[in-house]
């Protein structure tokens, strides 16, 4: 083989070489432009905000307590959550809640009561909690 045969080789080697790296990365820009768009065009993540309501608590007995809607936002039941010692509990709402509804739970003394709001996205807001009630 002469010298020149050699150096034919050689820069078809490299142009070959090139031409893969332009390719790839070519596809690592495309790539990165397609992820950064989809994250770009996706549904919007604002969250609505907890509604504005005052809440109370009294006891109705040794095993019962009672939450009342004080005035304030109206909430769907459907978003609302009592837990008692971290145990979610149901609640004897129906509908919209509104200022003068009142829900009973069934919690001992010195148990924790909490009322969460459940978003849109599911996340559990936490409008109030009690303890030695």
């Amino acid at each position: 083989m002469t010298d020149d045969a050699a150096e034919t080789t050689d820069d078809e080697g490299d142009r070959l070489l090139n031409a893969l790296g332009v390719v790839l990365t070519a596809f690592i820009v495309v790539g990165v432009v397609g992820v950064v768009l989809a994250g770009m065009g996706g549904p919007s993540t604002d969250v609505a905000d907890a509604p504005d309501a005052e809440w109370t608590l009294d006891r109705v007995n040794d095993s019962h307590v009672r939450i009342t809607h004080g005035g304030g936002d109206a909430v769907p039941a459907t978003d609302l959550v009592v837990t008692v010692d971290g145990v979610r509990r149901r609640v004897s709402w129906d509908g919209l809640v509104t200022e003068g509804d009142a829900g009973t739970v069934r919690a001992g003394r010195g148990m924790i009561v909490d009322l969460y709001w459940t978003n849109d996205v599911g996340e559990r807001i936490e409008l109030e909690s009690w303890q030695d009630v």
